[in-house]
Order: structure tokens, then C-alpha cells, then sequence
């Protein structure tokens, strides 16, 4: 065991000196590049060593990273059905005011239909075709047939009218009830996803009591990246609600197409794994390069909501590192991380042109090497989607 635990603090040791490394002293790019191939060497010199450890730790840490992927998928599936619920509570308050207004019209139709009859009661007239003959001359049969034309016609319409308020009355209930019906079954769901949610945090703290000090820093470090991307996820959440009350509503499924390749003279080819989620908690996928110097360009024309930089307190890189997210304002937004250091170019607020560069591929964060981490959001569905379909 002491020989294990040398190994996994070694290990562990490494893998904080690499996230700490600091690049900023560089005076060139190609200094960023030299201090980036160099980290890349030293990473790879300690897989076999890191393969060796892993075999021999507990399960406990594993399994608490799955257990925290999953927590991160119920969080989001809660947060996308009770966006659901919103939106459909919404519908129905709205369907209920228009079919209140639809009975009201219809009132009023009758109430003019009454009147009607009982204003042709009142002139004892007992049918049309006593109008006509008591005519005294041609001239007076035609006027009073065409005022008779006329009032059929109008009674024709209100009946009409009457007809169909009716009718609109019953179809605007019917997708009410199925409305309400929708609500009761994402409710049931939401409670289902919740209990799920409480029994695997309740799995995954009692794990936390079983792993060493140097799992427990490990583990800190997975949780702050799940913490991270959640935040990431949440502020995409405000803007597409920011976008649904600005009227800016996109169809549930925006077109697959118009978008381009997110780094520079590369293509899908250049994504080893295309399964998605690629693994548990993965939210985009990974164009896998090799090397920094690439350039990131926009898949589309937007706007950038966010341009910054993620970092620990001591100032070394975390999580997706530098990162940027652009609202293409078509029901869509998209994410690009892992950028090299200091190589964004544009800025929040900043509007920018489909294949414009926006940054440099990199490996700041917790990334294993040079790669540009790609994902698209789906505003309706409050939630990333697998972004393969929208890759030419």
C-alpha cells in the first residue's frame, strides 16, 4: 500500500505541475509553442507510469467520476424539462385567456342572433317569400329581393361565425387538456429524475469518505470542472431565455445546415472519437490536432457572449481553460475550448462573420494535449446536443 501511495502521489504531484505551468513569460509564439510540445513530451513520458497507478487504486475515484457525470446529465435533463414546464404553463395560462375571449365572442354572436329573431318576429313577417309578394310592382320586387339577398346573406355569415367560434371553442380545449396532460407527465418525470439525482449524490459522497487525501484533491479538481461546465450551461440557459423574450424564438430544431468547420483547414476526419457523448459528462467533441498554431474560426455569424479565461486562485489554467461562446441567434449557440493562451481575438458583445479566426487551438485547461473541444447548444432544449450533424 505505501508503495501505491508513493506511486499515486508522484502521479498526482506531476499532474499539478502541469496544470500550474505557466506560459505567460513566453516572448513569442513560437516560445508557446516550444513550452507547449515540451509539457506534451513530459505528459507522455508519465502514461505508462500513470497506466501502472490506475490498475492499482481503488474504484472508489472512478466511480465518483461517473457518479458526477451522471449528477451533471440529471441537473441538466431537470433543468431542460422544467424549461419545458415553463414554457408549456405559459401556453396554457395563454390558451385560457383565449378561449375565455372565444366563449365571450361567442356569447355575443347568439345574444345577435336572438335579437335578429326576434326582430323578424316582431315584424310578423312569417317568411321571405311573404316579402316578396306583397310587392305592389316590379320595382318594388326587385329592392325587396335584394334586401332579403342581403339579410340572408348576413344571417347566413353570423350563423356561420357562430358556427365556427364554436368550433375553434372545442379544439383550443382539446390541446389544453393535452397541454395539461404534458404538465402532469413532466412533473412525474422531474420527480423521477430527482430521485435519481439525490440517490447518486447520496452514492457518491459516501465513495468520498472512502478515498485517500490524494484521491480527494483528484477528485476536487473533476468536481470543479463539472462545476464549471454547469455554470457554462446555465449562463448558454439565460441567453436563450434572454432570446425567447426578445421574440427571437427559433424552431426546436434549427437547420443542420450553414455551418462550417470549426478549425482551419481541417474536417471531421480529424475527430478520432465520433460516438457522443464521447464519454460520461462530455458535452461537445474533441478535433483532435497534435500540435497548437491552428487556427479556430466561427462555424457561423453571431455574437460572442463569453471571452475569457478559466483559472485556479494560484492563476494556472482550469477546466475548459480559455474559451468562447458564440449565439448565432438561429436557435443555436456554440462552444470553443481549450484555446491557446492568450490568443483570443475577439471580445464579449463583439459581433463576428462565419470563418472569422477567433482564437488558436491549445491545451489550456484539463486537456491531455493540443485539441479544440467543439459543442453546439439548442436553445429550445436548454442542453448541448451532439454537434456532429451540424459539422460539414
Amino acid at each position: 500500500m505505501n508503495k501505491l501511495k508513493r506511486y499515486v502521489c508522484s502521479v498526482i504531484l506531476i499532474m499539478f505541475m502541469f496544470a500550474t505551468i505557466s506560459i505567460s513569460y513566453a516572448t513569442s509564439e513560437q516560445d508557446l509553442i516550444t513550452q507547449e510540445n515540451n509539457i506534451d513530451k513530459q505528459i507522455e513520458k508519465t502514461n505508462s507510469e500513470i497506466s501502472d497507478v490506475k490498475d492499482q487504486m481503488t474504484v472508489a475515484l472512478t466511480q465518483i467520476n461517473q457518479l458526477n457525470a451522471q449528477i451533471s446529465s440529471y441537473e441538466t435533463e431537470i433543468d431542460g424539462l422544467e424549461a419545458q414546464l415553463a414554457v408549456i404553463s405559459t401556453q396554457i395560462d395563454e390558451k385560457e385567456k383565449d378561449i375565455q375571449k372565444q366563449e365571450q365572442k361567442y356569447k355575443e354572436q347568439e345574444e345577435t342572433l336572438k335579437k335578429r329573431l326576434v326582430a323578424i318576429y316582431e315584424s310578423g313577417s312569417s317568411s321571405y317569400l311573404d316579402m316578396l309578394l306583397s310587392a305592389d310592382n316590379l320595382s318594388d320586387f326587385i329592392s325587396k329581393y335584394y334586401l332579403i339577398s342581403q339579410m340572408a346573406e348576413l344571417d347566413q355569415e353570423l350563423l356561420q361565425k357562430i358556427e365556427n367560434t364554436k368550433n375553434q371553442i372545442q379544439i383550443e380545449k382539446e390541446e389544453l387538456d393535452k397541454s395539461k396532460q404534458e404538465v402532469s407527465a413532466s412533473k412525474e418525470t422531474i420527480e423521477l429524475k430527482r430521485k435519481a439525482l439525490n440517490l447518486s449524490v447520496q452514492d457518491k459522497n459516501n465513495l468520498v469518505n472512502t478515498l485517500t487525501d490524494e484521491e480527494k484533491a483528484l477528485n476536487e479538481q473533476l468536481e470543479q470542472f463539472e462545476r464549471d461546465k454547469k455554470a457554462i450551461q446555465d449562463e448558454m440557459s439565460r441567453i436563450a431565455k434572454k432570446e425567447s423574450k426578445n421574440g427571437n424564438v427559433a424552431s426546436p430544431i434549427p437547420s443542420l445546415s450553414g455551418y462550417i468547420f470549426p478549425v482551419s483547414g481541417l474536417s471531421k476526419a480529424n475527430i478520432n472519437n465520433k460516438s457522443y457523448p464521447s464519454y460520461p459528462g462530455h458535452n461537445g467533441v474533441d478535433v483532435n490536432i497534435g500540435v497548437v498554431g491552428k487556427n479556430v474560426v466561427a462555424v457561423k455569424s453571431g455574437t460572442v457572449e463569453k471571452s475569457k479565461a478559466l483559472r485556479n486562485p494560484d492563476g494556472s489554467y482550469k477546466s475548459y481553460g480559455e474559451y468562447i461562446m458564440i449565439n448565432h441567434h438561429d436557435g443555436t449557440q456554440t462552444l470553443y475550448a481549450h484555446l491557446l493562451s492568450g490568443s483570443r481575438t475577439v471580445s464579449e458583445g463583439e459581433e463576428v462573420a462565419q470563418g472569422q479566426v477567433i482564437g488558436i487551438v491549445g491545451s489550456t485547461g484539463r486537456s491531455t494535449g493540443p485539441h479544440l473541444h467543439f459543442g453546439v447548444y439548442i436553445n429550445a432544449k436548454r442542453s448541448f446536443v451532439n454537434p456532429l450533424p451540424y459539422l460539414p
